[in-house]
């Protein structure tokens, strides 16, 4: 209990490098959850268009071929009896060649072989194509996919620079506090107690930053995916939402950040001899 208490008091007298501390982790933690919530949301977004895509089939001429039979809408409409078929939009279009627009949702993206067999049976011309709309894939998703890679390297940069820096001012921090660690070794405080109190201020420090940050990157992922999507030729509207692998993410960017500055702690104590410390403050 004594060692916790320590450690709480210990934030309030060593204010300014504990803040210097939390502001950093907290930009690592903001950053992270904006480019992870990104991440996360566009790769959900690119697996369900593509499911889409894939259900969806254009049935329609190739060409106009004079002397070849076209189909009517009637067996259009037949066509969508199909077993493999969830439902169908057929309407009249000025658009196509022949003035029909057969749209087929298959049940599952793979059942796009049977269903091709079985509308050649039942009379289907090969002047007629039946195309899956997953060909279109990268003309629907190409910026979205790039969104969803600038995300992870800049994720990757983020933890990386934020590691790096962590590593630094636990460094510092701990030059700074050798004659604190000296004096509570020298009182018969065992190294694994005194890590623990350093380990605790970090922690209480990343809980803090994680809930701040949770909040900021809630409020900042929508408009800066806003921003990085405008101008961009992309029909697909991208909400950026926090689901439970986005959090769970975050909190294991957190224990990382906190327990690098835990190491390092850890490792400086463990090498520390009371007797020097003091002598050499001496």
């Amino acid at each position: 209990m004594y060692v916790i208490r320590h450690a709480l008091l210990n934030l309030g007298k060593n204010k300014g490098r504990n803040i210097l501390l939390g502001v950093i982790i907290f930009a690592v933690i903001t950053a992270a959850f904006v480019t992870l919530a990104i991440f996360n949301t566009t790769g959900i977004v690119i697996q369900e268009t593509r499911y889409t895509l894939g259900r969806m089939v254009r049935v329609a001429p190739r060409q106009i071929v004079y002397g070849e039979a076209s189909v009517s809408f009637e067996q259009f409409l037949s066509f969508a009896e199909s077993e493999y078929v969830h439902e169908a939009d057929i309407r009249e279009s000025r658009t196509s060649i022949n003035g029909i627009e057969a749209i087929y949702y298959l049940k599952q993206p793979e059942m796009l072989t049977n269903f091709e067999a079985e509308l050649r049976s039942r009379g289907l011309p090969d002047t007629y194509s039946v195309v899956s709309e997953e060909l279109s894939f990268e003309n629907v998703t190409g910026n979205l996919e790039n969104l969803h890679n600038l995300s992870l390297t800049f994720l990757v940069i983020v933890l990386i620079l934020g590691a790096f820096i962590m590593v630094l001012l636990s460094a510092i921090s701990i030059r700074e506090r050798k004659y604190e660690v000296g004096v509570l070794r020298a009182m018969g405080m065992k190294k694994k107690k005194v890590a623990l109190g350093l380990w605790i201020e970090i922690i209480t420090i990343t809980c803090i930053c994680f809930a701040l940050g949770m909040g900021a990157g809630t409020m900042l992922s929508q408009p800066i995916s806003d921003v990085i999507m405008t101008g961009q030729a992309d029909s697909i509207n991208v909400n950026i939402s926090v689901n439970a692998i986005t959090v769970m993410g975050i909190l294991g960017i957190s224990i990382l950040l906190a327990s690098i500055t835990g190491f390092i702690s850890v490792s400086w104590i463990n090498k520390c001899e009371p007797i020097k410390i003091l002598t050499e403050r001496n």
